[in-house]
């Protein structure tokens, strides 16, 4: 396939970065004081298009990113699903990039939507480096241009799998033995300040007594941060008394809207007190398909701007709103002119390359 019949399939804009540079305006960004978001990297309503263009749906990217940027959400966690690089790893590019452009420190997660590609590549000592030095190269290289000048870019974080007993059924001590240990010594050698995040085990009971194994199977010797996940403050201490890391809380939110302001307010509190270790809390989750659980908004199809959101959680939407604006006196850089276009942060022709170079390459159903 032609460089320019590539751009086209992938969606790719052509917009210069020095015309986007000089339709910035001047102004500082909207203040980050609103903590963590957890986010799906969402390419298509239609979830089984596979690699029928386009893979991405700019809309859908540029929407997820206003809603983060102006809701003053400090961290964002992302699963970048590898699926033998696929279009969900390719989609979850331009999500990780536009939000290190806004300032958003983001976590993306080595994981997989569904089967067992993954596991089976990094279990693989013959493209066990591979995979990871792929994570890496395009999502912790980069470094976003477009707005560096007033915006200090976001950093990136790395946790390896999620809840891996509950979708894998890999043991705690099978999980820092051959997936923790091993990333954690092959990433920090190639890069010493990136940041890796142990993943963390279900809320439960059974997932505090897999978040005691982890730990006594070593766990802090090879990671950053110890993550848990809070949809329950019946184990906070005695999770609190289990490490000696700094701590991310990479889940928790409460189930039905009606509930939401009051744990991200009271409860949140709570776990904070409750757990001095804690750095940050992720809500769970800005999006998804599940009516009046955890989502903020819904998004549907809007025939004037191809897909708008609407606002499921009212409260907590509005009392995150209301402190961005006591915060910033109301005057701040706006979205549109940090983030001019998005496709600046699409995939590009490196990135392919890159993907090719390795020993699995890009997918068969990849257009050439």
């Amino acid at each position: 396939m032609s460089r320019l019949h590539r751009r086209e399939f992938l969606g790719l804009g052509l917009t210069s970065l020095a015309g986007a540079l000089a339709r910035r305006g001047g102004r500082s960004p909207v203040p980050r004081i609103n903590g963590g978001i957890n986010i799906a990297p969402l390419r298509r309503f239609d979830l089984d298009a596979g690699f029928t263009p386009p893979i991405i749906v700019p809309r859908l990217v540029d929407l997820q990113m206003k809603l983060i940027y102006e809701l003053g959400f400090e961290q964002m966690r992302v699963t970048i699903s590898f699926a033998c690089f696929g279009p969900n790893f390719l989609a979850a590019i331009p999500y990780v990039r536009a939000a290190r452009a806004l300032g958003i420190d983001v976590v993306g997660i080595i994981d997989q939507f569904s089967g067992l590609d993954l596991v089976h590549a990094i279990l693989d000592p013959a493209t066990r480096d591979e995979v990871y030095e792929t994570y890496a190269t395009i999502f912790g290289n980069f470094v976003p241009k477009a707005s560096a000048e007033i915006v200090r870019p976001g950093r990136f974080a790395v946790q390896i799998l999620n809840e891996p007993s509950f979708f894998y059924g890999i043991s705690p001590e099978a999980y820092v033995r051959d997936f923790l240990r091993p990333a954690y010594l092959h990433l920090k050698e190639d890069d010493p300040s990136i940041q890796i995040v142990a993943a963390a085990p279900v809320s439960s009971a059974e997932g505090f007594l897999r978040a005691q194994r982890m730990i006594e199977a070593g766990s802090e010797n090879f990671c950053d941060r110890v993550a848990f996940h809070v949809y329950s403050t019946r184990f906070v201490e005695r999770l609190s008394a289990l490490t000696q890391k700094p701590v991310w809380i990479t889940e928790s939110g409460a189930e039905g809207s009606a509930q939401h302001l009051d744990w991200f307010t009271s409860t949140f509190e709570e776990i904070r007190n409750g757990f001095p270790l804690v750095e940050r809390i992720y809500w769970f989750d800005l999006f998804d398909f599940q009516p009046n659980r955890f989502r903020l908004f819904d998004i549907v199809a809007d025939p004037q701007e191809g897909f708008r959101a609407v606002e499921e959680s009212v409260d907590l939407i509005s009392l995150l709103r209301n402190r961005v604006v006591e915060a910033s006196a109301g005057t701040h850089a706006s979205y549109e002119e940090l983030v001019p276009d998005i496709m600046l942060y699409f995939p590009t022709e490196e990135d392919l390359r890159i993907i090719e170079s390795t020993s699995i390459g890009l997918p068969e159903e990849f257009p050439r």
